[in-house]
C-alpha cells in the first residue's frame, strides 16, 4: 500500500478531502496540519506552524517526511504551506511525487500582494509534479504564473460533502435569502444587507423575507451593527458557524442563495446551494460564469450598486414554479455530473497513479 502524506490546515475543506481519501482504503494516510484534527484520531498527524515567519518549519517538515517515507505528498494552497514543505522535500534523498492542490486566494490574489508573494507562489508551482485547480480561470492563472515552465493542470473540485435527493420546492421552500460566506472583507456581505435594506425599505418583497446570514468571521460585529444602523436586524438572522447538518437545513429551505466576493475559485457553497434548489445570486467572476449562466440557472450582477435587482429577479422567479423547478432541475444535473464528492474524489486518486 503506497504512503501518501496530505498537507494542509485544519479547514473544513481539507478535512471533507482527508475523509474522502481515508473512505477509499487505498493508502497509508499520514497528516501534517497546523492543528491537530480531532475527527482523525487514528490517523497520524505532525503539527506545524505554517506561518512564513516561522524558520524551523522547512527542518521539522523534512525531519517527518524523512521519517514517514511518503510515495506522494499531496499539498493543499499554494501560500506558506507549499512554500516551506517543498523545500523540505528539495532536501529528502528520495523524492516523492508531489500534487499540489490551490485553493482560489493563493493564485488569484497572493501574487498581486507584493512581487515576493508572487515569487514564492511560482517557486510553488514551478516545484509541484502535478497542479489543480477548481476552475479553468484558475487553471489559466497558474498557466501565467508558471511561465515558460510546463506542468501538468487538472481542474477538479473537491465537489460537495453529499448529493442529496432532489427536493419538493412547494413543499420545502421558505421565504429565506442565504448567504453563508465568511464574514471578511473579500466576500463583501455588507453589499448583500445594503441589497436586502433596499428590498425592504421599497417594500419589494413581502414582509416575510428574512436574511440568513451564516458563518463567520473578523467581520462578524460590524456586519451586525450595519443591519442595526440600517434598520433590518429584526429581519436579518446571524447564526454563527454551523455543523454541515444545520447549514443542510438551511439550504433545504433558502430560496435564494447569494454570493458576491471580490475574487474567488469554484465555492463549494455554491454547489452545494445548487444541489439543494437555491436559485444562485453572484458576483460577475470568471468562476462563477463556468457554473452559472445569468437568467438561464441563476442570476450575474454584474455590478454589485445594483445588486437587489439579482436579488429580486431571483425572488420573481421563484414565485413560478416550472420556471424554478426547470433551473433547479438544470442545476441538480449539473451537480450530479461534475461536482459529486465520488466523482471528483475518484479523478484525485487517479492523479496519485498517473506519471
Amino acid at each position: 500500500m503506497k504512503k501518501l502524506v496530505i498537507i494542509g490546515s485544519n479547514s473544513i475543506h481539507c478535512k471533507r478531502y482527508i475523509a474522502g481519501v481515508l473512505a477509499c482504503k487505498c493508502f497509508e494516510v499520514s497528516v501534517i496540519t497546523n492543528q491537530a484534527m480531532s475527527e482523525f484520531v487514528s490517523t497520524p498527524q505532525i503539527v506545524v506552524n505554517f506561518a512564513l515567519t516561522n524558520l524551523k518549519a522547512v527542518k521539522q517538515i523534512c525531519r517527518e517526511l524523512a521519517i514517514i517515507n511518503p510515495d506522494i505528498v499531496h499539498i493543499h494552497q499554494a501560500n506558506s504551506y507549499a512554500w516551506h514543505s517543498l523545500r523540505a522535500i528539495a532536501k529528502l534523498k528520495l523524492r516523492p511525487k508531489v500534487i499540489l492542490t490551490t485553493w482560489g486566494s493563493d493564485v488569484l490574489i497572493l501574487p498581486e500582494r507584493s512581487r515576493l508573494m508572487r515569487k514564492m507562489v511560482e517557486y510553488n508551482l514551478r516545484n509541484a509534479d502535478i497542479i489543480t485547480a477548481d476552475s479553468l480561470f484558475m487553471s489559466a492563472k497558474i498557466s501565467q504564473l508558471l511561465g515558460a515552465v510546463s506542468r501538468p493542470i487538472h481542474t477538479l473540485n473537491f465537489g460537495i460533502q453529499h448529493l442529496p435527493a432532489k427536493i419538493d420546492l412547494v413543499q420545502s421552500k421558505q421565504k429565506v435569502i442565504l448567504s453563508n460566506r465568511l464574514h471578511k472583507q473579500l466576500y463583501q456581505i455588507d453589499k448583500i444587507i445594503h441589497a436586502f435594506t433596499y428590498l425592504v425599505n421599497h417594500q419589494l418583497i413581502d414582509n416575510q423575507y428574512r436574511l440568513v446570514i451564516a458563518a463567520s468571521g473578523e467581520e462578524m460585529r460590524h456586519l451586525q451593527a450595519l443591519a442595526t444602523t440600517l434598520g433590518v436586524a429584526s429581519r436579518v438572522e446571524f447564526t454563527g458557524m454551523l455543523a454541515y447538518e444545520q447549514l443542510v437545513e438551511y439550504y433545504r429551505c433558502a430560496q435564494v442563495f447569494v454570493s458576491v466576493p471580490q475574487s474567488d475559485g469554484t465555492a463549494s457553497s455554491l454547489l452545494e446551494a445548487m444541489a439543494y434548489g437555491c436559485i444562485p445570486v453572484l458576483s460577475n467572476l470568471p468562476a462563477n460564469l463556468e457554473w452559472v449562466l445569468d437568467q438561464i440557472n441563476g442570476f450575474i450582477a454584474p455590478e454589485l450598486s445594483q445588486l437587489q435587482q439579482q436579488i429580486l429577479a431571483a425572488i420573481n422567479l421563484s414565485a413560478k414554479i416550472e420556471s424554478y423547478q426547470s433551473l433547479y432541475d438544470l442545476n441538480y444535473q449539473c451537480i450530479e455530473r461534475k461536482a459529486s464528492a465520488e466523482v471528483n474524489m475518484a479523478r484525485f486518486i487517479e492523479l496519485y497513479g498517473s506519471k
